[in-house]
């Protein structure tokens, strides 16, 4: 039996959207709707789940087919609302829905990060055609991307380009599908882009908030974290910038544990603002001092196991860290190494 559901699904939200978009082009002729996948608490769960049900079973007014994208979506991740027991009627209505999907309706789940444990996770793959996105098969990706770039562009780019890029952007696929993008605007869409392109107009990325060394460090990644601060080291020979995106995180962190915030949202923080204002004062402007002044969805995706006092612990390490570098800094990768114990 064909079925109608595809779920994609992977570690880096960005291959599984650009996956998921590939799927839906397949389907042509057919009326798409989008819907934002992002929740935090039952009543978004609630309120995403009812509107796909509702566009699935809504026929559009110039076709009789349909795609609905649940587009990047955290439905099927640790600590999901839908994997709390009050949330559990909300999710078997829908999964009966899914369940008798006429043949003219395709839905498409995009999904990162994903918990392969959870119950809905199972129910999922025996309704729908599922592919996963492995983060060991990246750099195939990374190729995959870079093709499709210069078929877009129409452009060429040499093969010590690519690694060039690859290595100065830190094998992140949104970073360089934008700076492929700039590089060939610089060459007026013709030609090819060399290696000394890059070299001259792409900088080194120092501040993605989705920085490898950081994201690998508080997920306790051991391997990974090492591996990305030494392919960092390779560039820069200097650590100072990975330490100061690993302080602004710890930062928020320190904040959020402190908050005790259940469920983080813009009326859980704006509430608490209310309560600290007087020491944060007005925001103004975004920074890792003032969790108010941080984007709600972005927070509420931040994750790590550190308790409170390990995180201030960390900050205090950072410091120490920071004055040992400016006294030794061609040991720099090594200190940053040393922070492996407080896994």
């Amino acid at each position: 039996m064909t079925k109608n559901i595809h779920l994609i699904y992977g570690a880096d939200e960005f291959w599984v959207d650009l996956k998921a978009k590939k799927v839906i082009k397949t389907f042509e002729g057919f009326a798409i709707e989008t819907i934002d996948g992002g929740m935090a608490n039952n009543a978004e769960l609630d309120s995403v789940l009812s509107n796909t049900i509702e566009s699935l079973q809504t026929i559009d007014f110039f076709s009789l087919r349909k795609c609905v994208w649940l587009r990047s979506t955290n439905l099927l991740s640790t600590g999901s609302p839908a994997t709390t027991e009050t949330a559990q009627l909300i999710v078997e209505k829908w999964i009966k829905v899914l369940e008798n999907l006429p043949k003219d309706v395709q839905l498409v789940i995009s999904a990162s990060p994903v918990d392969k444990r959870i119950r809905l996770f199972k129910l999922l793959q025996c309704l729908a055609v599922c592919e996963e996105l492995e983060e060991k098969k990246a750099d195939n990706y990374l190729v995959f991307l870079i093709k499709k770039l210069c078929q877009e562009q129409q452009m060429d780019i040499t093969t010590q380009a690519v690694e060039c890029l690859k290595q100065k952007l830190n094998y992140q696929p949104r970073s360089i599908a934008s700076e492929f993008e700039k590089l060939a605007c610089l060459k007026n869409f013709t030609g090819t882009i060399t290696e000394e392109d890059v070299l001259k107009y792409t900088p080194t990325l120092l501040n993605d908030e989705f920085f490898e060394p950081v994201e690998a460090f508080y997920a306790q990644d051991e391997k990974r974290y090492v591996r990305s601060l030494r392919n960092h080291f390779v560039l820069n020979k200097e650590m100072r910038s990975v330490l100061l995106m690993m302080q602004n995180r710890n930062r928020l962190f320190i904040q959020l544990k402190a908050l005790q915030l259940n469920v983080v949202n813009k009326t859980n923080l704006d509430a608490r603002y209310k309560d600290y204002s007087r020491y944060f004062g007005p925001i103004e402007e975004k920074n890792a001092f003032c969790i108010f002044s941080q984007n709600p969805w972005y927070l509420s995706r931040l994750q790590t196991k550190f308790s409170l006092d390990t995180l201030l612990a960390l900050q205090l390490e950072m410091v120490h860290i920071f004055d040992q570098i400016l006294q030794h800094p061609r040991q720099s990768c090594a200190w940053m190494e040393a922070l492996v114990r407080f896994f």
